[in-house]
């Protein structure tokens, strides 16, 4: 890999590739984000429209081992846009943040992949310096394995809840557990934001766990367990609910009985 990786740069090179480049001028003032095309594997087109079991989830995510011959003729673009609206959420964390976000997209369990920017100067692809600042460059995740995307959950509407019933406790166990908003601190009014949809079901979720934690689910894990939830006030609750709001690990703090992960 490392030969090839000092080639040309393929989003200026190639006119089949999926981040098409509009110009110098726009290269100068864009951060993107891509991976090798050939390294992403696509869930089946029509997948089974009832998961029953655990096997059946499995089936429907299963991945081939090893990958293809890797080229730069393709890449897909993860991420793009102005070089201030990244700078704005990466703050101090300069290129860790980029890092770790590419991380959470490709890879989140195991983050097997490196992150690497194209060098105007020298022509070629170099290791990014996670305490370097980011530029208006093109950045692409190195990896060697195939993977799926991490993907949002296509919200077709709000699910309505009964005053009793599972997701009823698991609201009242969420509130009990956190008693104020995770963000602002706010006690009232507070809601119950599902980090994984209902609609996703168990054995959807084990496999969601799994991808992201590395570790073996907890026996019997439940769309309505409450580590599926997150306390958040109203006005946020909306915005996560609408993709607009995420939250994302960055250093665990201990906060009376329970833990707090903040972004």
């Amino acid at each position: 890999m490392s030969a090839t990786m000092t080639t040309a740069n393929p989003l200026q090179a190639s006119s089949t590739s999926k981040t098409h480049s509009n110009g110098h001028s726009q290269q100068l003032l864009h951060l993107e984000l891509c991976i090798l095309t050939s390294h992403i594997v696509f869930y089946p087109s029509l997948p089974p429209g009832n998961i029953t079991s655990d096997a059946v989830a499995h089936t429907t995510v299963t991945l081939p081992v090893n990958p293809p011959n890797p080229t730069f003729s393709d890449l897909t673009r993860l991420l793009s846009g102005p070089l201030d609206d990244f700078l704005l959420y990466s703050h101090q964390e300069q290129s860790q943040w980029l890092i770790d976000i590419a991380h959470d997209i490709c890879d989140p369990a195991l983050k097997r992949g490196f992150l690497k920017v194209w060098d105007m100067t020298r022509q070629m692809w170099r290791d990014v310096n996670p305490t370097e600042p980011l530029t208006a460059s093109t950045y692409f995740y190195d990896i060697q394995v195939m993977v799926s995307l991490s993907k949002i959950s296509q919200r077709e509407g709000k699910s309505k809840t009964s005053s009793g019933g599972n997701a009823s406790a698991m609201a009242h166990r969420v509130k009990q557990r956190d008693k104020q908003c995770w963000v602002t601190r706010m006690n009232d009014p507070i809601m119950n934001s599902h980090v994984c949809p209902k609609r996703m079901g168990d054995h959807v979720l084990r496999i969601v766990y799994h991808n992201f934690v590395s570790t073996t689910p907890p026996p019997g894990l439940s769309i309505y367990d409450e580590i599926c939830g997150i306390t958040l006030s109203a006005t946020l609750d909306i915005w996560f609910n609408t993709y607009q709001l995420g939250l994302r690990l960055v250093a665990p703090v201990r906060s009376l009985s329970f833990l707090i992960f903040y972004s």
